[in-house]
């Protein structure tokens, strides 16, 4: 019977742990939605013909507009990207995790010995596996869009540490769409 006892008591500590845990990180996405709620209005200030569009959490800010057909959910899109994690209301060099634009990094100082890193990113959208946050984002995009994708760690990497990227990290993606094929 104690046994018995022990074991219920410690599934429902269990139980209210993760409860709490869920609900420490609905907060934490909370907090990162109004941090990029801030973001947003930065990067479009002074700019008029910037546009702003969400999908499914995720929020993108087109700077410069492209022509063409826009990304449908399965078509094909290269681009060059720099990726950030989200801790204030901007971006910069201090919270860049990556980017394969070879004249953004030297503009940004980074290392650019490894050649093999700056080459343009082509995915399929209903193939290739990448951040959920990411594919909702580039729905949409056209050819020649200059834009950033934005959305907070509940569509990011989640629980995994990714390199210096913490886990539960908003993040967002300065991207330059080079081309895009709904074949």
């Amino acid at each position: 019977m104690r046994r018995l006892v022990i074991i219920l008591v410690t599934f429902v500590i269990v139980f209210i742990t993760a409860s709490c845990g869920d609900k420490q990180f609905d907060s934490l996405y909370d907090g990162q939605e109004k941090t990029i709620e801030s973001l947003v209005e930065n990067l479009t200030k002074g700019k008029d013909d910037a546009t702003v569009e969400s999908n499914n959490g995720s929020i993108r800010v087109t700077l410069v507009h492209g022509e063409g057909a826009p990304l449908s959910e399965n078509g094909a899109v290269a681009f060059y990207y720099a990726g950030y994690y989200i801790t204030s209301s901007s971006l910069g060099s201090s919270n860049m995790f990556a980017t394969n634009n070879e004249s953004f990094a030297k503009s940004q100082r980074w290392s650019t010995t490894d050649t093999t890193s700056f080459a343009i990113t082509t995915i399929k959208l209903g193939e290739d596996e990448i951040v959920e946050g990411l594919k909702n984002g580039l729905v949409g995009v056209k050819g020649g869009d200059e834009c950033y994708v934005l959305f907070s760690g509940k569509r990011g990497f989640g629980k995994k540490k990714i390199a210096n990227v913490p886990a539960h990290s908003a993040l967002a993606y300065r991207l330059w769409i080079k081309s895009v094929s709904n074949d």
